[in-house]
């Protein structure tokens, strides 16, 4: 839920909080507002947000470029978890993962990390951030990881490419099939990221993970509802022709 309460400290401040689940988080009403300075001649100016490029702050690696069985023979064949597009659900959730066998061992920049962000190439949608580590898993070259450095925080930046970031990546996508439409890593490259501070950065992050299972629990609250209502109806049917 998001509710607005008072601050202990100041009956003048007020704090958002986003609650799911027991999980919360709290932050000032007017965190994000950018704080006045002072010119020279002693009027107040708005300061504006530092902007950096995402390929500043976080590498941008494509997935196992052959991901090809090694056939009838695959004696010595190294076995892995494989993920794909297919695999990346809506509430930041992987729900499943393949498995592919090679004859020659996957350099270590393709294994999924714990905070790497995992996004589409053909038709983004939705950005995935790996929230513990998934042992022996590599990707597809469908998908882009986006690997975020220390001084920024990988759920704020998943947070941003999910809501902001499409938006922008599909005014400069590519593809002739008007179905199919694929990203390019130069655009990655180029995407604006709001430089903000990292506690704010943290904040941001939580409350979008949050939302996340927030809405897992409200789609499964309905589907309940839904199999409640079809039991009544089914057996108010049942007793009037039992009556007939």
């Amino acid at each position: 839920m998001l509710t607005v309460v008072k601050n202990a400290t100041s009956h003048k401040k007020k704090i958002l909080q986003f609650e799911v689940g027991g999980d919360s988080v709290s932050l000032p009403q007017n965190f994000l507002m950018r704080s006045p300075v002072m010119s020279a001649e002693g009027s107040e100016k708005v300061t504006t947000l530092k902007k950096v490029k995402l390929n500043k702050i976080a590498d941008i690696l494509n997935g196992v470029p052959d991901p090809k069985q090694p056939g009838a023979d695959s004696t010595g064949a190294i076995t892995y978890n494989f993920i794909q597009p297919n695999h990346l659900g809506i509430f930041n959730d992987i729900q499943s993962a393949s498995e592919i066998k090679r004859h020659t061992s996957v350099d270590d920049s393709y294994f999924v990390r714990k905070n790497d962000i995992l996004l589409k190439r053909l038709n983004p949608d939705i950005a995935t951030l790996i929230i513990e580590d998934m042992s022996n898993t590599v990707f597809s070259s469908n998908l882009f990881v986006i690997r975020v450095f220390k001084d920024y925080c990988p759920a704020y930046i998943a947070c941003l490419l999910e809501n902001q970031g499409m938006t922008w990546l599909n005014s400069n996508i590519v593809g002739s099939v008007a179905a199919i439409k694929s990203i390019s890593a130069k655009s990655l490259a180029a995407l604006d990221i709001p430089s903000i501070d990292y506690d704010k950065q943290k904040a941001v992050g939580q409350m979008w993970l949050l939302y996340k299972k927030r809405k897992k629990l409200l789609g499964s609250m309905i589907e309940e509802d839904q199999r409640l209502m079809a039991a009544v109806i089914n057996s108010i049917t049942a007793s009037a022709k039992e009556e007939a």
